[in-house]
Parts: structure tokens; sequence; C-alpha cells
């Protein structure tokens, strides 16, 4: 058995197979992907790879290596714990799927997406991952514009940067192998790291390429755009620590580290403060996802070892955050083209108290605010950033700040739709009447909210429990985190 096998072609063949079902058993796709998923993830964390194994009668071995159309795909025991992280946000993903109702291609194509990514992270030579990503973010397009309707302005600019990345990451490919050859070569130098910034600018929406994120936040399905958001982002930044990690020019360059920090101050930066005037719901995530962004790219900014485990220390909580924060806003009254104004999605607060709640939590925690779980990790890129750039510290503090504000604007709205109506309405003539649709009278919204509280506020209480698994995480990169 092939490494390869069972965690890119496996979850790909469920996922094309689960494309024809057409019971009417909607739960069932997303149960058997999510149970999927967690064998997948057990295999990672339990199993080694490269080792024959006696299973009872049976003897085998994963091999970490497989050629597959010509190239060869390694996935050895660095990549179990990165697998182990995947697989169990995508099961998070897909057991929420009952509850967000995302749309019936959302299992198949999403196992099929991190198939994609997972091969990514596997192929070698390792630039061809950027094919792979580009084909991964094409998959999502039939959930962000369903069969039949009209593909939104938030959509076209998506696919415009997205492929527009991979002619200038592939380029930078051909560049590199001459500087390899002559590292004092000052003008392929300069060429290499032009194209790989504006390649990763593209692939990672920084500024100025941000403008699609705000756009498609308000135009699609939160729970659709929460899983973009999240998985195409954090792995391609897990990629593009890989040229870090092999080119030791890229690694120890002065303007490398001071431009990260700049480009990842700068989106925090203006996501939080256009989030704190932003009505739209939709927009509101898009612009807190910014926020989380900026401070993931100043995390990789830091260099060395202190920059890789300040990394995955935010991928954790920040991944559990956006998957809250998706699924709370999917619960919520929506009208069909997106997220709606403050104003209208708040009046649903007597109604979605659970809801409401958990999305204020997940803002909270990506805004960075103490007992939550991405302070520590919040903490030390702040603290890591204030010692070599203090004003991109500076920047990235301002972002949250204004991330807190537009959270204080939510729960004013929600209060203030809370309040008891004055005299003469007429829900006051029937108090009998008692609401089974809220969420209070809903147990797999109360599920849902418990291990939301659990994931959010176990990481800030708790957080060795994040912390233990980030040097693991690290080690992938041997250069980076020796």
């Amino acid at each position: 058995m092939s490494s390869t096998l069972l965690w890119i072609l496996l979850p790909l063949a469920v996922g094309v197979a689960l494309l024809a079902y057409r019971g009417k058993a909607t739960w069932l796709p997303a149960l058997l992907g999510g149970a999927l998923c967690l064998f997948l993830a057990w295999v990672a964390a339990e199993l080694p790879l490269g080792v024959v194994m006696q299973l009872g009668p049976f003897t085998t071995e994963i091999a970490p290596t497989m050629v597959l159309f010509g190239r060869s795909f390694t996935l050895d025991n660095a990549h179990t714990p990165i697998l182990t992280l995947l697989y169990l946000l995508q099961a998070l993903w897909l057991f929420g799927v009952h509850l967000a109702k995302p749309g019936r291609l959302f299992v198949p194509l999403s196992l099929i997406c991190l198939a994609l990514l997972v091969g990514a992270l596997a192929v070698q030579p390792f630039l061809y991952a950027a094919l792979l990503l580009a084909m991964a973010a094409l998959l999502l397009v039939p959930l962000l514009s369903p069969p039949g309707s009209h593909p939104g302005l938030g959509v076209q600019r998506y696919l415009q940067f997205q492929v527009f990345a991979v002619p200038f990451i592939l380029f930078t490919g051909w560049i590199l192998s001459g500087v390899e050859a002559n590292p004092n070569n000052l003008t392929l130098v300069l060429r290499a790291g032009l194209l790989l910034a504006l390649g990763f600018g593209f692939l990672l929406a920084l500024f100025p390429f941000h403008g699609w994120v705000p756009v498609l936040a308000g135009q699609s399905h939160p729970y659709v755009f929460g899983f973009l958001i999240l998985f195409l982002p954090s792995v391609a930044m897990v990629f593009g620590l890989g040229f870090f990690d092999r080119y030791g020019w890229l690694r120890d360059g002065t303007f490398t580290g001071a431009l990260l920090l700049a480009a990842g101050g700068l989106m925090a930066l203006l996501g939080g403060a256009w989030a704190a005037s932003e009505r739209h719901m939709g927009r509101l995530f898009g612009y807190a996802t910014m926020v989380a962004g900026g401070y993931s790219i100043q995390a990789i900014g830091l260099g060395g070892a202190a920059g890789v485990q300040a990394f995955f220390a935010l991928l954790i909580p920040q991944g559990l955050a956006i998957w809250a924060w998706a699924a709370a806003l999917s619960r919520l009254p929506l009208p069909e083209e997106g997220a709606a104004d403050l104003s209208e999605v708040t009046q649903g607060a007597p109604k979605h108290p659970l809801a409401l709640a958990v999305l204020l939590a997940a803002l909270a925690c990506l805004a960075g605010l103490p007992l939550l779980g991405s302070f520590s990790g919040r903490l030390a890129v702040l603290q890591g950033a204030a010692t070599v750039a203090p004003w991109a510290a500076v920047f990235s503090l301002l972002g949250s700040l204004g991330l807190l504000v537009a959270g204080g604007r939510v729960l004013a709205a929600a209060l203030a739709a809370s309040l008891p109506r004055p005299p003469g309405w007429v829900e006051e003539a029937q108090p009998e009447l008692v609401d089974k649709s809220s969420d209070l009278y809903n147990p797999y919204v109360w599920a849902f909210a418990v291990v939301s509280a659990l994931a959010l506020l176990g990481g800030g209480l708790f957080p060795q429990l994040f912390w233990g698994m980030v040097p693991r995480l690290a080690a992938l990169f041997s250069q980076l985190f020796p």
C-alpha cells in the first residue's frame, strides 16, 4: 500500500463516487466522508510509514513514495502531522454540513479538493504543486456559483488571480535553477524574488490583489467561502514555506522577512479598518479572514524556528474560528444571494441566540482576545515583529482593534434586536406560543455550540493542547526547524 493511494487517491475516488449519489438521505454523504476523514487522520497519527507492520496474520507496509503520471508523490513520516490536521479539519467541515446546508455538491467536491491539496504537498518536483493548487481552486467554482446561476464579480476575480499565480510560480522554478548554479548573480536573485512575490501575492490575496476576498464573501455561501479561504491559503502557505526550506539565499535574505512583515501588517490593517465600518455580514467575514491571513504572513516573515512555530500555532485556532463563524453565519436567515446587512441578520437574534453567540466568539478569536485559542500565537507574532519592525506590529494590532470594533457593532445590533417589543405589537398578544424552530430547541445546534466553545476556549485556557502539536508540524521543514 502506498501513502499516495491512501491519502490522495482514496478520498479522490470517494469524492467522485459521491458525485453520483442521488439518494434522499442528504446526510449520508457527509457522514461517510466525515468517517473516512477521521479514519485517514487516525492512520496518519498512529501508523508509521515505510515500516513493515504485523496486523494479525497479515503484514503490510505503507510505502512513502509512488510514481503517478510520471511524477513522484512522497508522503513520509514528516508529513503525518499535517495530514492528521488537514483530515481532522475536513471531518469537522463535513460534520457541519447538516447545519450549514451548503449544497449537495459540497461533500464530494470538498473531498476531491482536499485530495488535490494533499497532492500539492506531496508532488515532486515541488513546483508542480502550483498546478494542483490551481486545479483545486477551479474545482470549487461550482460551489461558489451553482449551476444555472450567473457567476458574480467575486468569482471572476477569484479565478483570475488564482490562475495568474501559476505562471509566475512556474517561471520562478525555472529561474531558481540558475540561482542555485550561480547564487552571486544578483540579477537572477532579484528576478526570482519578484516573480515569487507576484505569484504568492496572487495566490494568497495580498495587497493589492485582495479585492476578490470581501466581494466573494458577500456573494457566496458562507460555508463554502469559509472552506475555500481556510484550506487553499493554508496549504499555499505551507507550500511557500517549502521555498524557504529549500533555498538558503531566500531564507537568509534580509529583504524577505521585512517584505513579509510589511505585507502581513498591511493586510491585517486594511482588513480591520474596513471591518470596523462594514455592515454586510458576508463582507465582514471576508475582512476578518484578511486579518487572520495577515498574522499568518507575518509569522512566516519572522523566519527560523520561531516563525514556523508561530505559523502553525495560528493555523489551528484560526481554522477552528473560521469553521465556527462560517457554520454560525449559515444558520442565520440570509437572502439567496449571500449574507445580508447587519441589521437584517441580527433580527434573528431571538430565534438564533446560539448561532449568534458562536459567531461573536469566533470573531473575538480571530481578533486575538485573551483566553481564546489564537491569543498565544498572536502574542508570539506581535512580540517577534516588535523586535524587528515595530511599525508592522502596530499595523497588525490596529487590524485586531478594528475587528473588535466590528464585533462590538454586531453585539450591539443583536442586543437591540433582542429588546422587548413596545406595547401594541401583535406578538405580545400571543406570549404562550413557543417557536420550536429556535436554536434552543435544536439538539444539533446545541452540539455545535458546545463543540465550538470547546474548540475556541480550549486553545486559550489550555494552550498546551495546541502547542504540543506545533513542533511536530514544524518538523516538516528540517532547515527552518532543525
